[in-house]
């Protein structure tokens, strides 16, 4: 049986943010879930093709976004937006300090918001592999927009909710241990 071959590359970055606008749960018609599902999957294959350079047979991860834009102040055409986050904060002894902080912001701004940060009490720090450099940058404002609308946050609240995670600052690997445990795993079916 012959291969059906993609409309675009893997890689492409306005059919992402097509796939993702027609999914998004504000737009009518869309839908939470598969909007959490596909932003998941964009970001492994993000992950999957970062290793790659402009010379891969698909050029470099979401290769439409580096063609122009690149070279704007503080923005990389292949990271998403981030909170700002000093990388030092990465080290394994600021981070276990900067989550306790982050656990007594979320007990100091009380609900809805204290609960969802009172899930970093197991968040646990590391001094080598995968996660360093996850808790070493901030988070991706797509992660906060994911952990907002998983708890069904109004469009008020979750403005607020990232302005909550630039004042902790929030780490990549905050998010995506909250992500973890707000997101019920599926059942292999």
């Amino acid at each position: 049986m012959p291969r059906t071959l993609a409309p675009a590359p893997l890689d492409s970055a306005s059919y992402w943010r097509r796939l993702l606008a027609a999914v998004h749960p504000d737009r009518n018609g869309g839908d939470g879930d598969l909007f959490i599902f596909a932003t998941a999957l964009e970001e492994h294959v993000r992950g999957c093709l970062a290793g790659y350079g402009r010379d891969a047979p698909y050029g470099s991860p979401f290769a439409d976004a580096n063609r122009g834009g690149a070279g704007e102040a503080g923005t990389s055409p292949t990271e998403p937006d981030r909170v700002a986050f000093d990388p030092a904060l990465g080290n394994a002894d600021q981070f276990v300090e900067l989550t306790c902080h982050a656990l007594q912001v979320g007990r100091d701004v009380g609900e809805p918001y204290g609960a969802v940060l009172g899930l970093l009490i197991d968040c646990a720090a590391h001094d080598h592999g995968r996660a360093v450099p996850r808790q070493s940058r901030g988070a991706s404002y797509r992660q906060l927009a994911k952990i907002a609308h998983t708890c069904g946050w109004s469009k008020d609240e979750r403005v607020a909710f990232y302005r909550l995670a630039e004042s902790v600052p929030l780490s990549d690997h905050h998010c995506a241990h909250l992500l973890g445990r707000l997101v019920p795993k599926q059942d292999a079916a």
